[in-house]
């Protein structure tokens, strides 16, 4: 176990390094413009660590900031929810934490992340935590509106696509709005899109 926990511990330092120094380089270079021996360098490792574990800088650039948004992405987060009592409250609340994450996260790798993204074309590098993302984010967002009906407010009928709702808001709120996001803001969110949305 103790084994385990030091190569773990070494990975995370290594992955740590290379943010570091990717980030300070690409203020100098293009993300399309960067290569293994620059990163290796800046990052005191050697190429040969980096070709073992990523085909391409594509492939590294992405598994960098999916490390630095994994709290986002295990979705633990959301354990934090309780029943406010209201759907509007619940609402507010799920906003107001999913906020912070993206606060303590930080605009920098929230942005690049989905520049990152947006180069894969086809969808092709999909990362395996998306899915379970997903799938978290619509579970919490099913419980949600189970317990506004057991409190007897009128919930409309909605898919999967629709309850994603929430998180694709903030995601987007967050790669438009880099000066930040306030509590008034997040609460007109929910009074104009979301309460209209899943309430009759």
């Amino acid at each position: 176990m103790d084994e385990q926990k030091s190569i773990r511990r070494r990975g995370d330092e290594l992955m740590e390094s290379l943010f570091d120094a990717t980030f300070k380089l690409m203020n100098e270079v293009k993300h399309t413009n960067l290569t293994f021996g620059q990163i290796a360098e800046a990052a005191k490792t050697s190429r040969s660590v980096l070709y073992r574990r990523w085909p391409t800088t594509f492939d590294l650039l992405q598994d960098i900031y999916t490390y630095k948004a994994k709290k986002l992405f295990d979705g633990e987060f959301l354990d934090k929810l309780e029943d406010t009592g209201s759907l509007r409250g619940d609402f507010n609340q799920l906003l107001t934490i999913c906020q912070s994450v993206y606060d303590e996260i930080g605009s920098e790798v929230i942005i690049n992340y989905y520049y990152i993204r947006l180069q894969d074309k086809d969808n092709s590098r999909e990362p395996p935590v998306h899915t379970k993302a997903v799938n978290k984010f619509v579970e919490a967002m099913k419980t949600i509106l189970k317990n506004a009906k057991s409190r007897g407010e009128n919930i409309k009928v909605t898919s999967g696509v629709t309850l994603m709702l929430p998180f694709d808001l903030i995601r987007i709120e967050n790669l438009v709005r880099m000066q930040g996001i306030d509590n008034k803001r997040l609460e007109t969110l929910v009074d104009e899109i979301l309460i209209p949305v899943f309430k009759e």
